[in-house]
């Protein structure tokens, strides 16, 4: 499994949550996501934060490359490009 942590401009919260949460969702789970939770930027209204579990880093960039994915992404109100990071996990610590 791999997380990958994302980063989206928007148009309007509750217009990317309406598609993030069911077409989005539908996409996510046919490519092999295995999760995924939003974060608002706090001082940016147009900004979210998205965290990512996914099955593998080529299921991932499948999913990217999916025609319908990007059709998926408009109608949610994602402005330009999301931007992507991989992360290896290092440690988790107790609070």
């Amino acid at each position: 499994m791999i997380s990958i942590l994302g980063r989206a401009r928007i148009e309007a919260l509750p217009k990317f949550m309406g598609m993030f949460s069911t077409g989005g969702a539908a996409m996510r789970r046919k490519h092999g996501s295995c999760g995924a939770q939003v974060f608002k930027v706090c001082a940016e209204e147009e900004e979210v934060v998205l965290l990512f579990q996914w099955r593998s880093r080529e299921d991932f960039e499948g999913f990217l490359a999916d025609p319908e994915v990007k059709a998926v992404m408009a109608s949610s109100g994602t402005i330009g490009k999301p931007e992507f990071t991989f992360l290896d996990p290092v440690a988790e610590l107790p609070g």
